[in-house]
């Protein structure tokens, strides 16, 4: 089977086509973990408010602003 120029350009935009959405969905999917790894790992101080990261498994964690100690999970005050 020969190859025309027409049949070749056709094949590179159908394959072009389908892959960006693919793309898109792979790059909406990790964008989505990371964003829900950042957020479990989120600490708001519940005496200055200062937002901080904090990747130890403990339950209470000072706050590197005010040195609060601080329960890890749902606050109280959010219901």
């Amino acid at each position: 089977m020969d190859l025309t120029l027409a049949d070749f350009v056709l094949f590179v935009l159908v394959g072009t086509f389908a892959l960006v959405p693919f793309l898109a969905v792979v790059s909406r999917t990790l964008h989505a973990r990371a964003e829900k790894r950042s957020l479990a790992n989120r600490v708001i101080c519940r005496l200055c408010l200062h937002a901080f990261e904090q990747t130890s498994h403990a339950k209470t964690v000072d706050c590197p602003i005010c040195g609060a100690l601080n329960d890890r999970g749902r606050s109280c005050r959010l219901g």
